[in-house]
């Protein structure tokens, strides 16, 4: 295969995962109803002003479709209460109740017939309308500007420009977790997160990309949403995350997060003007993060946080979740170039839907990549012969 046919074939690979606009564009209109109705005059928190914003893989643009047919989107979302509500006066049950009550109103008045279920930092809505998602939605506050300087200057110091490190900063917030000691009394010790600040961040590494790639000039692109920019690093993201569902798709449990894979993907990421070239410092650089043995992956919006905490947790022990990591990365290190390797499309199409899940026939691949369909193997005819045949007539 060549280069220009792998080139190819990643990026069909690509197309058959991406989610189609239609899919962003219900997401989109998902959360903006959600807001208009936390906003709404008879809102019982109207006068928080309420602020509902998509984050993950949604807000990245690097979703894919489900690997199940009619398994269901997870959307991510945050309600931020940016008006009247402060650690002082609310404690995290409080400001949880709040935006779960009006949750729930929206539940009834949409006819959303799950009810609405609560997780440790979120509410979780099953929203059906033609498209089924997950809607988790974080209740947060904006973090104190103590906590916000801090960030701040920890940013800087980490080595990030000024004017990146003050724009995430600002970004942070608190948010509720009912697995904390202080969850229902009133204490200035909230979790601090950043799930706006890690979306700046990831702009910021896509805008690594030349001219040349998939970017467009940095005055244009803070207009354009992310999901509609597909630069080489969203691909291979996208790539790399159905790999992995893929390799563990019989028991999900151990399988790499992705917030982890995308962290990485992106840290030392330098910009490529192929999705191939891409790949391979992506790789590169799963390899050097497993060589070090590390057992952290900073939020690079807050490096507090640790997204590979839970590797030292007995339950991540048990579930040998950093081997299964270093496992993955040594797969997707096979896997993956080898596409590059083949040389005709029927075993071309095998491997996709072995190791992406992609279906795609082989003579689809012949057109669009370039390669021959395999000759079918020569068989000589077979001629069977009686161990006991008939006796020639009139022979006795």
């Amino acid at each position: 295969m060549t280069a220009d046919s792998y080139e190819k074939t990643l990026k069909l690979a690509v197309e058959a995962l991406e989610l189609p606009d239609s899919a962003y564009e219900k997401a989109v209109s998902r959360y903006k109803d959600l807001g208009e109705w936390l906003g709404r005059p008879e809102s019982s928190i109207d006068v928080n002003d309420p602020h509902v914003f998509a984050q993950g893989s949604f807000a990245l643009g690097t979703a894919i479709r489900p690997l199940l047919e009619g398994e269901r989107y997870d959307l991510d979302l945050a309600c931020k209460l940016r008006q009247g509500v402060t650690k002082a006066t609310h404690s995290q049950y409080d400001l949880k109740q709040m935006v779960g009550k009006e949750l729930e109103g929206y539940r009834e008045a949409r006819q959303i017939s799950a009810p609405l279920e609560e997780k440790h930092r979120c509410w979780r809505l099953e929203y059906q309308d033609g498209m089924s998602f997950h809607m988790d939605v974080v209740p947060c506050i904006p973090a104190e500007s103590g906590q916000r300087q801090m960030l701040n200057a920890e940013l800087e110091n980490r080595g990030m420009d000024r004017f990146l490190a003050k724009a995430i900063a600002d970004d942070s917030v608190n948010i509720t977790d009912d697995q904390a000691p202080n969850y229902r009394i009133k204490d200035l010790n909230w979790q601090l997160s950043n799930p706006e600040g890690y979306i700046e961040w990831f702009k910021s590494r896509q805008r690594s990309e030349s001219s040349a790639g998939m970017v467009v000039a940095r005055s244009q692109v803070d207009e354009m949403p992310l999901y509609r920019r597909k630069t080489n690093l969203q691909r291979c993201i996208q790539l790399l995350k159905r790999h992995r569902d893929i390799m563990f798709k019989d028991d999900t449990d151990p399988k790499p997060i992705s917030i982890i894979i995308t962290t990485l993907a992106a840290r030392e990421y330098l910009g490529g003007p192929s999705i191939s070239s891409a790949m391979e410092q992506i790789l590169q650089s799963l390899n050097r993060f497993c060589a070090s043995d590390s057992n952290e992956v900073r939020n690079p919006a807050n490096p507090q946080e640790n997204f590979a905490d839970r590797w030292a947790t007995p339950e991540g022990q048990w579930l040998r979740l950093k081997q299964n990591f270093h496992a993955w990365v040594r797969q997707a290190n096979i896997d993956i170039p080898r596409l590059g390797n083949l040389v005709d499309s029927t075993s071309l199409a095998e491997q996709l839907q072995d190791k992406l899940g992609v279906r795609m026939s082989a003579s689809t691949l012949e057109s669009k990549v370039g390669l021959a369909i395999a000759a079918a193997p020569v068989q000589a005819p077979h001629v069977h012969i009686p161990q006991d045949s008939p006796r020639p007539w009139g022979t006795k």
